[in-house]
């Protein structure tokens, strides 16, 4: 047993996991509440209360922490959800991990700060370098958005959000404002890089909640990255989210994309010109070096340790599919009808 729960009258810390999206969370989350069995055993509580699934959405949400559209009855009324989450705690718990991605949204830290009145309050947010985390986000958001208003490709999807919504992706702003609420010290940043992130992300996590001895003891976490697409098929899952037509029809149509172009090897950023990435992350290495040094303590500034893309003066951009060819695709969905 820990010493400090040989005397404690003081409550757990309580951990935050806030991701950021696009750095694993989804596979750290499955994990944690996969292994609460043996977490619970050192001490360590992934409570139920405000879980969806392995995230605590409801808890998040019901904090102010969600976007106009979400579901209403993720909300609950906060003195229920304390009183179930005063009931998870015993005497022997000392610490907390609750996870959501939500609290990156821009809402009031005080809902937060409020309802863990008197915990210890710790956040850990991890950060992915911005030309991996935006080509992931399109990657997504051409799975998701119907009609969009951004031009096609990865670079107008970038520029737009980047245009409309300044704070979008800036990590400073995000630490900053955590740390205003509950302090420096008590902000966590974690690089999410492979080299970084040894053996495995689950590892990473506890090292940094200060939890190394449990980290060698656990299974390894599979690496459970959100299977990529083919560059042919998120080409012409793009094209087919411009097309005005019945619902169902379209479903059916991103469903085709998803099978098209198999063995097509290509990545992503291939399709994007290397030195407008080289651009995207110079536009934020002013930002990096800020969290390097103010939050991991680390002089050189340096957050990333993986090299940028070789910039190819002869680049071409691959080719999209020709009308004829997304025509052709098309009649294959409406005739298999």
């Amino acid at each position: 047993m820990k010493i400090i729960n040989l005397l404690k009258k003081t409550k757990p810390r309580i951990f935050i996991h806030i991701g950021m999206n696009k750095t694993g969370t989804s596979a750290l989350q499955s994990y944690l509440l996969s292994v609460k069995g043996d977490l619970l055993n050192s001490e360590i509580l992934y409570p139920e209360t405000g879980l969806i699934g392995s995230a605590h959405y409801s808890l998040s949400a019901s904090l102010g922490f969600c976007n106009p559209s979400v579901d209403p009855t993720w909300i609950k009324e906060q003195k229920k959800l304390k009183k179930s989450f005063q009931s998870e705690i015993n005497k022997k718990i000392d610490t907390v991990i609750i996870s959501s991605e939500d609290f990156l949204l821009n809402k009031p830290i005080s809902t937060v700060l409020d309802f863990f009145k008197g915990f210890d309050i710790k956040v850990i947010v991890y950060l992915r370098r911005h030309d991996h985390w935006w080509l992931s986000a399109y990657a997504q958001a051409v799975k998701m958005k119907h009609l969009p208003p951004w031009n096609q490709g990865p670079q107008g999807f970038i520029n737009f959000n980047r245009r409309r919504n300044k704070s979008y992706g800036d990590y400073r702003h995000l630490v900053d404002r955590w740390a205003k609420a509950i302090g420096k010290t008590n902000v966590i940043v974690r690089p999410y890089e492979r080299e970084q992130n040894q053996p495995d992300l689950k590892a990473d996590f506890l090292r940094a909640i200060g939890e190394p001895e449990l980290a060698e003891k656990l299974p390894r976490m599979e690496t459970r990255d959100n299977a990529s697409l083919p560059l042919a098929s998120v080409q012409l899952m793009d094209i087919f989210q411009r097309i005005d037509v019945d619902p169902e029809l379209h479903q059916k149509l991103l469903a085709h994309a998803r099978t098209f172009g198999k063995g097509d090897n290509r990545l992503l950023k291939e399709i994007v010109n290397p030195q407008f990435l080289h651009k995207l992350v110079d536009s934020y290495e002013e930002d990096y070096a800020y969290i390097a040094r103010e939050y991991l303590g680390r002089a050189d500034g340096q957050l990333f340790y993986e090299p940028l893309p070789e910039q190819n003066p002869d680049w071409k951009a691959p080719r999209w599919p020709t009308q004829a060819e997304v025509a052709q695709e098309v009649l294959k969905v409406v005739m298999a009808q």
